[in-house]
């Protein structure tokens, strides 16, 4: 229910300050702009309406989540339908008229299961992506969406979030409009013309003063998280691989682990061979396993109980006490293929052991066999672990290898 006390200007911390009814729904009205309301339901739930009476009948017209959609935004729409009805149209009548025209999230559902999950691995990412990124374009119909939304929304992603995580989004939304007309959407793709932010290649790797820091810092963690990240470090691996390690996909006899899901471009298998660090590390922790679960790095000790998602939170616990603030995760996996590169490691063989899927050297890989890999990984690593005690220089014209 609206009453005086329930209208005023709308700003944001007004809204954000609103604490939700006991039960059922409190209407607030804006004084700016006629029509224009703010709803709050017992379970917390925020929106803008357009609230209207149009053909002796009143009309409520939702215009979208806050705080995915602005004050601003809310005020521009609230004005359109108040265009609309000096015109003598029925803005409820128009919506209903165009509600056939999909949605991005529609879209995005459709692209999902008829493209994304067929032919993506990675289509988890991509959701985790949208859902986390795009919520202010949700609700958008395809027709609604023009190159300067585009641009405007790009731009905030990359002031709040940076410049490489927003091309990443908006390289997803871009992809989405090229399925367009399979659901009856003919019109421009939005995204077509807008200029990506200017990317660099990462050069970031541990240097022999930073091995020793880093070391100590990891040691503090709990085992579980610890031998993680060594892990990450000593078979170059991706983060997810890593995570989702099984003890079904070792063999600590031999030495070898078979990525599960993962493969080379020509369908063979990825094949990592374990070095000494990494299989001190397994069999450390299959000694102590009761085997209530499959994975190697359990996020609980009940079979089924999934496994860790992401150390990140260690990690950052890790780059705090050692003061490498500027390194990530994937930077361990340069530096594994850095430091191979340091005892002088081909690049064919540095591709087969870090997983590379480039088909011109997945040509090479095939002739190779798992020996000289399992050497040079096992140079390197103790190599690396050789400096956590006795920090000394690189050489010079030390190669970085960008992975």
């Amino acid at each position: 229910m609206t009453t005086d006390k329930n209208a005023f200007s709308f700003t944001q911390p007004r809204l954000e300050a609103i604490n939700p009814p006991k039960k059922g729904r409190d209407s607030y009205r804006d004084t700016k702009v006629a029509g224009l309301y703010f709803v709050i339901t017992a379970n917390d739930s925020k929106s803008f309406y357009f609230v209207k009476r149009i053909e002796r009948k009143t009309r409520r017209i939702r215009i979208g989540g806050f705080p995915d959609i602005t004050i601003d935004d809310a005020r521009k729409e609230a004005q359109r339908f108040n265009g609309e009805i000096a015109k003598g149209e029925n803005p409820h009548t128009t919506r209903r008229n165009k509600s056939d025209v999909p949605t991005l999230k529609e879209l995005f559902d459709y692209w999902l299961t008829a493209h994304a999950k067929i032919h993506k691995k990675s289509w988890a990412a991509d959701v985790s992506l949208f859902n986390k990124y795009c919520t202010a374009l949700h609700n958008k119909q395809l027709t609604q969406l023009t190159k300067p939304d585009i641009v405007k929304w790009h731009q905030k992603l990359g002031e709040k979030h940076g410049q490489y995580q927003a091309n990443r989004v908006y390289a997803l939304v871009r992809s989405l409009f090229r399925v367009g007309d399979e659901l009856g959407y003919h019109g421009t793709n939005p995204c077509a013309g807008v200029r990506m932010f200017p990317e660099k290649s990462r050069e970031r790797f541990l240097m022999p003063d930073e091995l020793k820091k880093f070391y100590a810092a990891v040691m503090e963690e709990t085992p579980l998280y610890r031998d993680l990240i060594f892990m990450l470090l000593f078979t170059g691996q991706r983060k997810q691989n890593v995570c989702k390690m099984q003890w079904k996909d070792l063999d600590l006899g031999r030495g070898l682990w078979y990525v599960a899901g993962e493969e080379l471009k020509n369908g063979a298998p990825l094949v990592v061979a374990l070095p000494t660090n990494a299989l001190a590390i397994l069999n450390e922790r299959s000694t102590a396993s009761d085997k209530h679960t499959d994975w190697v790095f359990p996020s609980g000790s009940v079979r089924g109980a999934g496994c860790v998602s992401s150390p990140q939170v260690a990690w950052d616990r890790v780059r705090e006490r050692s003061g490498l603030t500027d390194v990530r995760m994937h930077d361990l996996r340069r530096t594994l293929g850095s430091w191979q590169a340091l005892g002088g490691t081909s690049l064919q063989i540095i591709g087969k052991s870090l997983g590379h899927k480039s088909m011109k050297a997945t040509e090479i890989y095939a002739r190779l066999t798992t020996d000289p890999v399992r050497e040079s990984v096992e140079k390197a690593t103790q190599e690396m672990a050789a400096h956590w005690t006795e920090p000394q220089e690189l050489p010079e014209n030390t190669e970085v290898i960008d992975i």
